[in-house]
Parts: structure tokens; C-alpha cells; sequence
């Protein structure tokens, strides 16, 4: 199940900026290359509510996409015109190892913000889920399909952002009893 945080991280971090970049803020990284921030910000006030601060996420974020592909000149493209989830794919860990970085680093003192899971990236988690069981003894105990809703379900609305998103989620006594839950109600 440590592969579900780091799922949530990458689909979140894939989703999140999928929005198209309008005129606004950028961040100037080295040799003063701006890169657009509205996007990402709208979006991550959506998703992390106000357990962090958008910009200063966004400020933080952004130069490590850079960093990783200033010498990519198509996927430095893509960053400028804030196509993230095109960019993030190759990168799983990387991408993830970002945002646990910038989410600790601009996290607010509000822990009651609820995490938002929107339809298209609860779809995205429960098809990645049933992919890294499909041929698994839990495929054969379990309806896997009605686990998978049960874990993002409750992600959506018995946790908030700042509670899914520290370091070691997957080894909290609230989501083990999360987990152990969708387990015993999804049995065969």
C-alpha cells in the first residue's frame, strides 16, 4: 500500500497543473527564463485547500521541474505552457519527492483542510490501483473494483490534505484501519 501515497502524489502532481497557463505571476529561474504560475496556483488551491500556500508552492515547485528539465528544450516547452502531466509521466519518483518537498515546506497551521479528490484523478488512482493488483492474491479474496472506491472514497472525505500528505501516510494507525476496513467490506 505504500505505492498508494505515492500514486496519490503523481496523479495529484500529473492533475493538478493541467490547466492551461494564463497571463500572471512567474517564477525567473536561471538565466531569467519566466515560467507561469497561475495555473499551477488556481489548481493547487483547489486540491490542497489551504494546508499550503499556493503560491509559495507553486514558487517552490516550479524551479525543480526546471532544474530537472532546463536541457530538454521540448519538455522545457511544455513547463512554460504548464502541460505538466505530459511532463511528469517519465518521472514518478522525482515528481513525488517535489511535492512531499514544497508541501512540507509551505504547509500552513491549518489542519482541518480537507483534501480534494477530483473525479478525474480518483479515476486515475482507482485504474492505477487495479493495474498494481491485477494478478494479486487480493484480486482473488476481493472485489477489487468496490476496494479501490473504498480506499479513494474514504481518502476524499475521512482525511484531510496535511494527514495524506506527511512522509510516512501509509504507515498511520488512520489509514492502516482505513486499509484493514476496505479489506473485511470488499471480501468475496
Amino acid at each position: 500500500m505504500k505505492k498508494l501515497a505515492l500514486l496519490f502524489f503523481l496523479t495529484m502532481g500529473i492533475l493538478s497543473c493541467r490547466q492551461t497557463q494564463t497571463e500572471g505571476e512567474t517564477v525567473t529561474v536561471d538565466n531569467g527564463v519566466e515560467i507561469p504560475i497561475k495555473a499551477c496556483v488556481e489548481a493547487n488551491k483547489k486540491i490542497l485547500g489551504n494546508s499550503v500556500e499556493p503560491v509559495a508552492f507553486c514558487k517552490c515547485l516550479i524551479p525543480k521541474f526546471y532544474a530537472d528539465l532546463k536541457n530538454d528544450p521540448e519538455k522545457l516547452k511544455l513547463l512554460k505552457e504548464g502541460k505538466w502531466d505530459e511532463l511528469s509521466k517519465e518521472k514518478q519518483e522525482l515528481v513525488i519527492r517535489y511535492y512531499q518537498d514544497c508541501i512540507t515546506q509551505t504547509a500552513t497551521a491549518d489542519s482541518t483542510s480537507m483534501l480534494t479528490i477530483t473525479p478525474g484523478m480518483a479515476e486515475s488512482i482507482k485504474a492505477t490501483m487495479k493495474k498494481d493488483l491485477a494478478g494479486t492474491e487480493m484480486e482473488k479474496t476481493n472485489d477489487i473494483d468496490n476496494y479501490c472506491n473504498c480506499i479513494v472514497n474514504s481518502l476524499k472525505t475521512g482525511f484531510t490534505a496535511k494527514e495524506v500528505m506527511q512522509t510516512n501516510f501509509n504507515e498511520t494507525a488512520k489509514y492502516k484501519k482505513l486499509v484493514d476496513s476496505c479489506l473485511r467490506t470488499t471480501k468475496r
